[in-house]
């Protein structure tokens, strides 16, 4: 445990300070949807059970949603009682007999991507979405605008998929027409130079084109969590990161590979380097890549990514085609009489395949550095000596530690995974008990603070 309290969260005042106006509805209620769900899940204590088996069930929330509730002191006391009653749910997975069956496997192999209040806000924009597809009217021209209100990127998607063939046809050829659009404005602002400060604002184009790829892009930082800087700092390699005791090994890696592909991206915009090796196409990236604040970047980075986005647009587009004419062709042959040959038709030339579709290099580059973290943390645990190491530092979050229990082999390795988690949680119980005692003779720092603060960060993770 650390000898002093984590500093609240202070990361959105560096990093991402670039922000754009973004005109999508969908993106407001994603970013209402956070204060929402946390007032519900703590603010009402009759919800305090549900919370804490949707908390069990997902191991935690993920390290944004943990870091936003790490920063809400008046919900402190409530979030203290509700994980108290969430350990006992997760301890009784981490025994050895439990390995593989239904209810083990149904948290262990979802919880690195489940998170409760992700799930509440997915649910929240979803309604929203499918609503607005429901209300709005498409025009066949895919040239005429689309109408009112417009949605970011990745919220037209999620509309889009709900709406029937016949409509999302017209919806996603309109909406290709408007990504290859802002594309091309884009380029002429680039042909045309652009000064290396200027705000989004004063530029519609690039405003218009990070709304359209990042969304609101409010959410996200590119800063570090002051454990995580430390243990930076302090542990270049990933053998002193696993015996340090500020942070998850695991994660410190991956925000090692965050920081990494942060610096390559203003240099492969510099160079010209290939553009799918380092630039990302997921809001969540292109915000970060724009938050650097170089303009080139921001429109190199925006770019990018609405030219990819179009591509699927198109394919989608085509593919609906495809199924339309294939329909038209069965329809057309189940009315054709008994007994007459239906006239071949000529073999033209093989249909181009489809495109394929870019996937963000970011989250390429932390997905294999995770993998790669977590690899050498079972080949390290194998030594008796290195277990020991293991047991004396941080340890890992519970999202780490259930990606390697999974992978980790029966015998030593695993023994050791699942003893030492129980070992941490029962002693993150204990800390809740004092936590609460000292809240409630209004002793509000101090030791309890600090061993609240570290539970959260068992539970959420760094980010």
């Amino acid at each position: 445990m650390s000898s002093s309290p984590e500093p609240q969260d202070d990361r959105a005042a560096t990093h991402g300070a670039a922000r754009w106006h973004c005109t999508c509805p969908v993106c407001e209620t994603a970013a209402d949807s956070t204060p929402a769900y946390f007032k519900r899940a703590f603010g009402e204590p009759h919800h305090f059970a549900l919370t804490s088996e949707g908390i069990a069930d997902a191991l935690g929330y993920c390290p944004r949603h943990g870091a936003e509730l790490l920063v809400r002191e008046p919900l402190r006391r409530a979030t203290a009682q509700v994980f108290e009653q969430v350990v006992p749910q997760v301890l009784a997975l981490l025994a050895e007999a439990r390995f593989g069956d239904e209810k083990f496997q149904q948290v262990y192999f979802s919880a690195p991507h489940a998170c409760p209040a992700c799930a509440y806000a997915h649910r929240a924009v979803t309604r929203q979405a499918t609503e607005l597809g429901r209300k709005a009217a498409w025009p066949a021209d895919p040239h005429a605008a689309l109408p009112q209100p417009t949605l970011c990127n990745a919220h037209f998607q999620l509309m889009a998929r709900s709406l029937k063939p016949e409509r999302r046809m017209p919806a996603l050829a309109a909406h290709a027409e408007r990504l290859d659009h802002a594309v091309r404005a884009i380029e002429d602002l680039l042909r045309a130079g652009l000064p290396a400060e200027t705000s989004p604002d004063e530029r519609p184009a690039l405003a218009t084109a990070l709304g359209l790829a990042a969304g609101a892009g409010g959410a996200y930082s590119a800063a570090v969590a002051p454990p995580l800087a430390e243990a930076l700092q302090a542990c270049p390699d990933f053998e002193q990161a696993v015996e340090q005791a500020c942070a998850c090994a695991v994660c410190v890696e991956v925000e090692r590979a965050r920081q990494r592909w942060l610096m390559a991206v203003p240099l492969a915009v510099a160079h010209g380097l290939d553009d799918w090796l380092f630039l990302p196409t997921c809001p969540e990236h292109v915000a970060l890549a724009a938050g650097l604040g170089d303009t080139a970047v921001m429109a190199t980075v925006a770019a990018h990514a609405l030219h990819v986005a179009g591509e699927m647009a198109h394919q989608q587009v085509r593919t609906l085609v495809r199924a339309a004419e294939s329909e038209a062709e069965q329809a057309a042959a189940r009315i054709v009489r008994w007994g007459r040959r239906p006239r071949r038709r000529p073999s033209g030339p093989p249909k181009p395949p489809p495109p394929k579709i870019v996937r963000c290099a970011a989250c390429e580059r932390l997905a294999i550095a995770e993998l790669q973290a977590t690899g050498r943390l079972l080949r390290w645990l194998q030594g008796s000596r290195h277990r020991h190491a293991f047991e004396g530092g941080w340890g890992l979050c519970m999202k780490h530690h259930a990606q390697a229990y999974l992978l980790s082999p029966k015998g030593a390795v695993r023994s050791c995974l699942a003893a030492d988690q129980a070992r941490r949680l029962t002693e993150l119980v204990r800390w809740l008990k004092d936590e609460q005692a000292r809240l409630a003779q209004n002793e509000p720092n101090g030791p309890a603070r600090d061993a609240y603060v570290l539970g959260l960060r068992r539970f959420c993770g760094f980010g």
